[in-house]
């Protein structure tokens, strides 16, 4: 699991991570992306709770949430840049800037 995240100071070490995408089953596209962060010290977020939060905020934001899909991830990086899942291996894959206008 890769949990590197980039800051400075004295801040607390990450415990946990749920990188959830909410994607579209047809064409991988991702339709919204939750990302939950556990400090060591804090309350634990377990994976259930992180796509129940996923899917209430993709609904809040106009996503048709009941023909949409989830995949969890503990790997820090599918949050931070463009994904979509792999319809094949169920796996996140990078999207690269020519590919982000072609659907």
């Amino acid at each position: 699991m890769e949990n590197n995240i980039a800051g400075g100071g004295n801040a607390p070490r990450i415990a946990d991570i749920h990188v959830v995408a909410v994607y579209d089953p047809d064409s991988g596209k991702i339709a919204h992306l939750h990302t939950v962060t556990v400090f060591e010290g804090g309350r634990a977020v377990g994976e259930k709770e992180a796509v129940s939060a996923a899917m209430a905020l993709a609904r809040k934001a106009g996503h048709p949430v009941e023909r949409l899909k989830t995949k969890v991830s503990k790997d820090a990086k599918h949050g931070r840049s463009p994904h979509k899942i792999d319809l094949k291996s169920g796996n996140f894959v990078p999207v690269f800037p020519d590919a982000l206008t072609k659907g």
